[in-house]
């Protein structure tokens, strides 16, 4: 690995969750972003292009946040694509159970096209069961899930592979016949594949089978989990034949990049200790500075090349990084002027 193969990337602030009343903010990924609104949202991606990030990265969720206001992630992606030149755009990921995966299949490849090869797909099992009895889908157990998703992006490819001819799948959950992806993607062989998820057993070998690129998150972004995580997938790569060289690695963390003190702490203040939702199982317990510290990229720049610089002698190229002093952009631009420029 070299240097020159680190790409620093935004999550784009798709919610506002900070504290409607007392001190618990809504959401720990915006904790300062007070009332969701268009303008600011698009500026923020404006201004990670204008510093040089690579990628902009949107959830897919519903309904987290203040009021639980939020924008659809496919949505969002498309007018990025007519409101930006050259940022990546990418799901992070999108959840499988909520579009059919012939239609994604369709979709991603118009969207990589009319935005000129800057889509990376990003997709998962999907997890968050209060969306799914909201919105009217059926909430299937895990492993049941992960075999939709593994039947999901074996069709997607097939569609994409296919192109004007005309592609057909006949599965355990999905079928087509005769579906057309004309015109195809844009990118050759096409769009990268993101998989998100941490079961050592199905979701880990799954993208060992299928992903270009895995995910983690803030609940897996210490740098002794990255570790073993990734030599379990090292391991499902031998098992399945693949070159385990062939798949990229992501961190997908909080960032607090600041040489103000007062500011570092009073953000620390406002997320500590870490709020996740029931739905996650053995989440990790983020209570301290200290606990920040082995998850977060946070300090100084300097501190902040440290803790990026140990990721990737754990093997992590990708920097995904919700900056969680949004709507202040002074995180970002310091972030950009200088940590990025240390791994140029």
């Amino acid at each position: 690995m070299t240097v020159s193969e680190i790409s620093f990337e935004y999550n784009v602030p798709v919610f506002a969750g900070a504290p409607e009343s007392g001190t618990d903010p809504v959401h720990r990924d915006t904790p300062c972003y007070e009332t969701l609104d268009w303008e600011t949202t698009k500026t923020g991606v404006e201004t990670a292009e204008k510093l040089g990030f690579d990628a902009a990265w949107a959830p897919d969720h519903l309904m987290l946040g203040r009021d639980n206001a939020e924008y659809e992630c496919w949505t969002l992606l498309s007018a990025l694509a007519g409101s930006t030149d050259d940022i990546n755009l990418g799901s992070l990921v999108l959840c499988n159970d909520y579009r059919n995966p012939a239609l994604v299949a369709k979709m991603a490849a118009t969207l990589d096209v009319v935005s000129g090869g800057r889509l990376e797909l990003g997709l998962g099992a999907g997890w968050h069961e209060p969306e799914y009895e909201a919105y009217g889908w059926e909430y299937r157990d895990g492993f049941d899930r992960l075999m939709r998703l593994d039947e999901s992006i074996r069709l997607i490819k097939r569609m994409w592979d296919a192109g004007s001819d005309g592609a057909s799948f006949d599965g355990d959950h999905y079928r087509i016949e005769d579906a057309y992806c004309s015109p195809p993607p844009v990118q050759e062989p096409h769009p990268p594949i993101l998989v998100g998820g941490q079961g050592e057993e199905v979701t880990l070998k799954l993208v060992a089978k299928h992903a270009d690129v895995w995910n983690t998150d803030v609940f897996n972004g210490d740098v002794d989990t990255l570790e073993h995580k990734i030599g379990v997938i090292e391991d499902h790569c031998e098992t399945v034949g693949r070159d385990p060289a062939d798949v990229e690695y992501s961190w997908d963390g909080h960032v607090i990049c600041t040489r103000d003190e007062e500011k570092l702490d009073r953000i620390l203040d406002l997320m500590l200790p870490i709020q996740f939702e029931e739905e996650y199982q053995d989440q990790a317990n983020i209570e301290t500075e200290a606990d920040a510290r082995d998850y977060f990229v946070m300090g100084t720049p300097e501190q902040c090349a440290e803790a990026i610089e140990r990721r990737i002698d754990a093997g992590v190229t990708k920097f995904q990084g919700w900056f969680v002093d949004f709507p202040d952009t002074d995180g970002m631009e310091l972030f950009a002027d200088e940590v990025i420029p240390q791994f140029d």
